[in-house]
């Protein structure tokens, strides 16, 4: 069995998955590393509403495209479209739909005085956000694409040069010229409304993408997409609510010590999204060539991923204290459980995330959004009851049971699933 588990991962799944890791690493340690400059430049309130941001940009991303960019990596495996033709619709419909809504937003922020949010966060930063998921969305196109197509070191380039002119502009920005929250998020909207841009004009070259959009495609791609929009909507909802319950009872302050601690137990997120960003298009290639073998070889080597995840959240918790100690300001410090419970958490979703490809190969995205809407639903319930009892921890516990409960209803579903069944 180990010979067949080695077998089904080596090969350029290997190599596409240690550059992916590569990549991510790189990625995920600057902003990590980050963490002495702002919690040393920022107050915890300010690093507060820099956390509100991250948030509501991750909320804004399946609306601002109505999910539409999902469908590119899966419809790449699909024989009935043109690829070049699909793609002109997809990104012809986010640029439209996107200025609409940045348009609309823009004119209720600088023509109101209604506080939407908080009167701690500024309507402002609600624009920003809204502009930087745009550019998001913009960017994931050919990020897909280059999964697709298994060119991890063309991935990688587009990540991390983002990244390292987001966070250098930031350094300079926070440090230097002592600009607060906006030396951090001004930098990271600009960055990625220039990289969107160069991205658009490489699609227009490189992929014939003409601003067209087709009837039939369109239908296709918003059948699959549809779904996911309330799909990522409630997994966003279940990563990011908390903030806002917490800056609800509590303040911006302990939003910036619980975001912290959050991003310290992201680490876990890191490790799966590795995985994850190599591992779904060897997925969808076995299911489409109907390789039976190989299908049965998938499906085992998920329980001994569920396995790994469980010892390496343990594993990483182990070294919070020195984590603490070595990066962090101590004025962020925090009960170490809340990061346990994030790890926790982030391990259950990578287990979920290794299922959920199947489900998405199958195109059976309706049913995915009700398992997500009802583990949001879940999450906001507990951390609403939570949060005033025991604080910020009961933030990290709601969030880690909603992961819970999207790994078990997805494998009660993997099960049943009529397609999947046939491989046992």
């Amino acid at each position: 069995m180990i010979i067949k588990l080695v077998n089904l991962i080596k090969g350029k799944l290997f190599q596409n998955l240690g550059m992916y890791t590569l990549v991510n690493f790189i990625n995920s340690a600057i902003p990590f590393l980050l963490l002495p400059i702002l919690t040393s430049n920022l107050s915890k309130a300010e690093y507060g509403i820099v956390d509100i941001f991250n948030n509501l940009s991750f909320i804004f991303i399946p609306i601002i495209g109505l999910n539409i960019v999902s469908c590119v990596l899966r419809f790449y495996y699909d024989d009935s479209v043109d690829f070049n033709k699909f793609l002109s619709t997809v990104t012809s419909t986010l640029l439209v739909s996107g200025s609409v809504i940045i348009i609309v937003v823009a004119a209720f922020v600088y023509f109101t005085d209604v506080q939407v949010i908080n009167e701690e966060i500024p309507n402002s930063v609600l624009l920003l956000a809204l502009l930087f998921a745009f550019s998001s969305q913009i960017i994931e196109i050919i990020l897909g694409i280059f999964r697709a197509t298994e060119r991890p070191l063309n991935y990688g380039l587009v990540r991390i040069v983002k990244t390292g002119l987001d966070l250098s502009l930031s350094i300079y920005c926070v440090v230097v010229l002592k600009l607060g929250w906006e030396g951090r998020i001004y930098p990271a909207v600009g960055v990625g409304l220039l990289i969107a841009l160069i991205i658009l004009l490489y699609l227009f070259y490189a992929y014939n993408v003409r601003l067209v959009i087709k009837k039939d495609y369109l239908r296709i791609a918003f059948k699959y997409s549809t779904p996911l929009i309330f799909h990522s909507l409630a997994g966003y909802i279940i990563s990011f609510s908390d903030r806002f319950i917490i800056l609800e009872y509590m303040s911006a302050e302990d939003v910036g010590l619980y975001a912290v601690a959050y991003q310290v137990g992201m680490i876990m997120s890191f490790v799966n999204n590795s995985f994850n960003q190599a591992w779904t298009p060897y997925v969808f290639s076995i299911l489409k060539s109907g390789n039976m073998s190989k299908i049965k070889q998938l499906s085992k080597f998920n329980y001994y991923y569920f396995l790994l995840m469980i010892v390496l959240a343990l594993s990483i918790f182990l070294i919070v204290p020195f984590i603490y100690e070595w990066f962090i300001d101590g004025e962020f410090e925090v009960d170490y459980q809340i990061v346990f419970w994030v790890l926790l958490g982030y391990a259950f979703n990578g287990m979920y995330k290794v299922l959920v490809n199947y489900l998405f190969f199958y195109k059976k995205t309706k049913k995915l959004s009700y398992i997500t809407l009802f583990s949001a639903a879940l999450n906001v319930i507990v951390c609403f009851y939570l949060v005033p009892l025991i604080g910020i921890l009961g933030a990290a516990i709601s969030t880690t049971l909603a992961f819970l409960s999207m790994f078990i209803f997805v494998l009660i579903y993997y099960h049943k699933f009529k397609k999947i069944e046939k491989v046992y």
